[in-house]
């Protein structure tokens, strides 16, 4: 090539270079979910000769495995799922130390692990909440006894990537469901 084309082509991409970006480039911002919670209602809810709960009237409850022990409540809006486990006639610190072992198995990703204790004597019903902090992929876990021969461990899901400042409002609006639930649960003599 000679050195006259060479000329012209520096020429033509120092023009195209320095008039092609006139506007000033600003990264977006990083967005999050964009929430609109439902009204907070609760219906009765029965999953015959085991339990009874106050669920929330936005959710729907799956028992179609409900033989194997499983009910799936569902939140649509909030792309959230509770997952309950029923047991009954079975060793009750086995299953509770169970059910700390797989709350605990997140203390990798988690920042912190805080429990809670709620105790009813009167309906029999004495359950520990974990709130699981962090990126992990399940926020809160609990599970449920009557002292004698019952359990019920829950342990709640969010459809999308872990993340704990977008997902905060969903886990505390959820969090406040689970401690109703938990509240009015009642055994089925």
């Amino acid at each position: 090539m000679n050195n006259k084309i060479k000329y012209t082509l520096t020429i033509i991409i120092a023009i195209l270079f320095f008039t092609a970006c006139n506007e000033t480039y600003t990264p977006k911002k990083r967005a999050y979910y964009r929430f609109n919670f439902p009204e907070k209602k609760y219906e009765k809810w029965s999953a015959p000769n085991k339990f009874t709960i106050n669920k929330p009237v936005y959710a729907s409850i799956d028992s179609s495995r409900a033989d194997s022990g499983w009910y799936i409540l569902k939140v649509p809006q909030l792309k959230a799922t509770l997952y309950l486990t029923y047991r009954e006639n079975v060793n009750l610190n086995k299953e509770e130390e169970e059910s700390r072992a797989l709350v605990y198995k997140h203390a990798i990703k988690a920042d912190d692990i805080i429990s809670q204790n709620y105790i009813n004597d009167t309906n029999k019903v004495f359950a520990t909440i974990f709130d699981i902090k962090g990126n992990t992929a399940t926020s809160i876990n609990f599970h449920i006894v009557d002292s004698n021969k019952r359990f019920i461990r829950g342990a709640l899901y969010f459809y999308a990537r872990p993340n704990k400042d977008s997902l905060a409002p969903a886990i505390e609006f959820m969090r406040k469901d689970i401690v109703k639930l938990i509240e009015t649960f009642k055994w089925e003599e």
